[in-house]
């Protein structure tokens, strides 16, 4: 089973877990999303994101499970999940149940290999899910639609801690009003639809 000891207070706040794929994008996106409530025109991949979901949904209706070695497991899509003692909430693209085990997925529209914070927001919803359905959450996938590419993802004690590191520091920005420093580079920059309130940028 994953545990999870939290080392430290947590505010009565509740963090969507995307936010911590963003921070590992670039730690100021959260002070400008929770903060200042900044409401910017969403980038055309966001759509077609939304959109990758929905085709994901309908092709594996058709499809086996063989891919992730789960024939004989349920699947379910778009799962909300919460907790108060993680400080956490979101919507999990997918899910596998085999009664014994569950195991998150994360539809991806490109990519070649999983990225920190994929692999972070993964981990995240797989604690969530233990705690929700009370099962062990070990492994997640992600998948990539342009390469066809299925990546199993271990969630070792490492990851959980990077989470668990990355939830406190948003939350502590935020408590402190803070905008933190970004390591971001200019081809970070130009895909942000915050680029234009970073006035160091």
């Amino acid at each position: 089973m994953i545990s999870l000891e939290i080392p430290m207070s947590i505010m009565s706040y509740s963090l969507p877990i995307s936010l911590i794929r963003q921070y590992c994008f670039c730690p100021r996106i959260p002070y400008f999303q929770e903060l200042l409530k900044l409401n910017p025109k969403r980038p055309q991949w966001v759509k077609q994101g939304e959109e990758l979901h929905q085709k994901q949904q309908k092709v594996f209706k058709h499809r086996t499970l063989k891919r992730f070695n789960l024939e004989h497991a349920i699947q379910t899509f778009d799962e909300f999940v919460t907790s108060d003692s993680f400080a956490l909430h979101g919507v999990v693209d997918s899910f596998l149940n085999d009664e014994e085990n569950i195991y998150p997925i994360e539809f991806k529209l490109g990519g070649n290999k999983p990225m920190k914070g994929q692999i972070l927001q993964l981990t995240a919803y797989g604690l969530l899910l233990q705690e929700k359905y009370n099962l062990p959450c070990q492994i997640g996938f992600i998948l990539y639609e342009n390469k066809g590419k299925t990546h199993q993802i271990n969630f070792d004690k490492n990851r959980i801690q990077q989470v668990v590191i990355i939830r406190d520091k948003i939350l502590s920005d935020l408590d402190n009003s803070y905008m933190p420093d970004s390591p971001a580079t200019p081809a970070q920059c130009t895909q942000c639809e915050y680029l234009n309130h970073c006035n160091d940028r």
